[in-house]
């Protein structure tokens, strides 16, 4: 494979990737939206999706990686300032995912902390409810056949 296929595959591939992250990017919109309408099932489903998208990319990423390792130090250089934009375009995409993945983080957090309120909540009727169910099993000291 000559120099410029090369050079053109590593770019094809970050476009790739690039593509990747949007897919991602919508997934991780659309597991925000299920969080908030507390569907556990949809939530588990975007994940497995997000999972695959992970996948692919690290794929691409194992493909660039051989690719570049073909190149000499001056055919980096040359590649780095040709794909200075899509750089920073995937720079910009995973920061967006980083914060979007915390956003949904602080939520699943947020919705944790308010079951685990009800569960104590729960717990303390149950100890109060026992309470009360004790003396209604106990049998009377008087009996009623007397």
């Amino acid at each position: 494979m000559n120099l410029k296929n090369s050079k053109q595959l590593i770019i094809n591939n970050l476009k790739k990737e690039k593509s990747c992250f949007e897919d991602l990017i919508v997934k991780i919109g659309e597991q925000k939206k299920a969080i908030e309408d507390k569907d556990e099932e949809r939530v588990l489903e975007i994940i497995k999706k997000k999972n695959f998208l992970i996948e692919i990319f690290q794929n691409i990423e194992e493909e660039v990686a051989t690719q570049v390792k073909l190149l000499s130090q001056d055919d980096i250089q040359g590649l780095e300032k040709e794909g200075e934009l899509l750089k920073q375009s995937l720079e910009k995409l995973l920061e967006t995912i980083v914060s979007m993945e915390d956003e949904c983080e602080k939520d699943i957090g947020f919705k944790m902390q308010e079951i685990e309120k009800k569960i104590i909540g729960l717990q303390k009727g149950k100890k109060i409810g026992k309470g009360y169910g004790t003396s209604l099993k106990s049998r009377p000291l008087i009996s009623r056949k007397a």
